[in-house]
């Protein structure tokens, strides 16, 4: 991922979920991190998290990411 640009967010939802959202990106070919509110990234699916995190990815790869996630 680029790391000077602002990344967008294309998914909330639980951890379980959004290590399954990055995975569907990641395997198209779009770099995905997940983030929460209370860390800056999850880097473990073991990670125990409070709350909803989100699926991030570059601005260009926005609606990109979006059609995939929409084609199910």
């Amino acid at each position: 991922m680029n790391e000077k640009q602002d990344l967008v967010c294309v998914f909330k939802g639980q951890p379980f979920e959004a290590e399954v959202v990055r995975g569907r990106l990641e395997s198209d070919g779009i770099p995905a991190m997940i983030m929460n509110n209370s860390m800056s990234a999850i880097f473990s699916t073991y990670t125990i998290t409070a709350g909803p995190v989100s699926v991030l990815v570059n601005p260009q790869d926005r609606d990109r990411a979006l059609e995939l996630l929409n084609e199910q």
